[in-house]
């Protein structure tokens, strides 16, 4: 389409008067987005095919759509860069918007020291593929046998731990997503063989929500939710949560997963010197971000129990390659401070580090040549790529996955996808490139 027709769909969707040269991309928005009441809106031209398609349907159809659409774009002029917003974490004055079904990228330009005039300049539109989650907390997911599924109850935050497993998590949507389907099979996983899975289901478990930056366009978002309450307050949160439970005499065995280990070492940070031996922790898919060693060393100083296996990782989740390498003898020698029932387990993550190490650098080596897949096999380069792209579709990111092997990790995602791994990883791969 070219740029007359761009300008014509423009004017048909109600952007208007063109700014600046002949070559300016930006249009207002709309006479109401004039600056009158609240900030001046522009939109890129470029858009209007965009626009329209979003729109869509018959004419009149179209026109309740279009309109729909504008409403939604017109409170720019009142929330830009507020609280509600998606924060840019490498460019300050970049952000996003969520109005209902309605996904809005603009920058935000201030009046002084810019040529451009001052306003809200819309970026990109689409129809939203993601959510806000909830704020950083307590949370209790129960589990409806009836229906066979775990189910978070989103509406209430509670002050503290009351059932036997707690779990914080790490890569997630959303608290449902981290609460009704990542988390319930790793505590199964985890401590199920000590009372039985049913024991778990009957009680439940606390969920510690901890909210997750936003990947879109290869760029990392802060969320509302992020904004709302920093990594202080929700470490503050955790620990005023573990040292009530503490106090109470209720044993707490804590799973917790991905980054969840950053905040979990923070909170107990925060506790230097409270006895916290009702509490046991395991760590799954650390993450490079969390210094496992160290926390390592919080956990044992605060009296925590450790979990006889100390960490779990997929052998294709290189997330945590630092973790896996090394600093593997560190977190080792931690691990067997915990008493001579952690020893063994203590070698085990000494030898996987070495053995991790060696491997790395045999691709390192790799790099420099040919024929990548006489080394790797097809589903390994799948699953490393799945990690790296931080999918979340559990059915093949083996990063959900922390307690299986490569073939029951191989089997899930065919048994998960009903034979079509492949297609769904693409699919997946598909909407991260195309910031979904």
């Amino acid at each position: 389409m070219d740029i007359s027709n761009l300008r014509r769909n423009a004017k048909l969707a109600g952007f208007s008067k063109l700014l600046g040269t002949p070559s300016s991309n930006f249009v207002l928005l709309a006479k109401e987005t004039d600056g009158t009441s609240g900030r001046k809106v522009f939109i890129d031209q470029n858009l209007a095919a965009k626009f329209s398609e979003l729109a869509g349907g018959e004419k009149g159809e179209a026109k309740v759509n279009s309109d729909r659409l504008l409403r939604q774009l017109y409170q720019l002029r009142a929330v830009a860069a507020g609280g509600t917003a998606f924060s840019n974490m490498q460019n300050a004055f970049e952000h996003m918007h969520i109005f209902g079904d309605l996904k809005v990228v603009y920058k935000v330009v201030q009046s002084s020291g810019s040529s451009e005039p001052s306003g809200v300049y819309v970026t990109d539109i689409d129809y939203a593929r993601f959510v806000g989650g909830r704020e950083p907390g307590f949370y209790e997911v129960e589990y409806d046998a009836e229906r066979r599924s775990w189910v978070t109850d989103r509406d209430s935050q509670l002050s503290s731990v009351y059932t036997k497993n707690a779990a914080i998590n790490g890569l997630s949507d959303d608290i449902s997503h981290a609460g009704n389907s990542v988390l319930p099979s790793m505590v199964e996983a985890a401590y199920g063989n000590r009372e039985g899975i049913n024991a778990i289901r009957n009680e439940g478990f606390t969920l510690f929500y901890n909210p997750q930056c936003l990947k879109y366009k290869n760029m990392q978002w802060y969320t509302p939710e992020q904004k709302k309450t920093n990594s202080k307050h929700a470490a503050a949160m955790l620990g005023n949560g573990i040292l009530n439970a503490q106090r109470r005499g209720q044993s707490v065995q804590w799973t917790i997963h991905g980054n969840g280990a950053s905040l979990f070492g923070e909170a107990i940070e925060r506790l230097k010197g409270q006895n916290l031996d009702k509490h046991e922790v395991i760590f799954l898919s650390t993450p490079d971000e969390a210094h496992l060693g160290k926390i390592m060393g919080r956990v044992r100083a605060a009296g925590m129990k450790l979990h006889e296996d100390a960490l779990k990782v997929h052998e294709d989740d290189w997330s945590g390659a630092l973790n896996r390498t090394i600093r593997a003898g560190a977190i080792a020698n931690e691990v067997a401070k915990f008493g001579e029932e952690h020893v063994t387990q203590a070698e085990v993550i000494r030898s996987q580090g070495k053995a991790s190490l060696l491997a790395s650098a045999g691709w390192i080596k790799f790099a420099a040549q040919l024929g990548a897949t006489s080394l790797f096999k097809y589903n390994t380069l799948r699953n490393m790529v799945a990690v790296n792209a931080e999918i979340t579709d559990a059915a093949v990111n083996p990063h959900f996955h922390p307690f299986k092997d490569k073939h029951q990790f191989a089997a899930h995602a065919k048994a998960a996808t009903g034979g079509r791994v492949n297609s769904v990883f693409f699919s997946e791969i598909v909407k991260k490139i195309r910031g979904r």
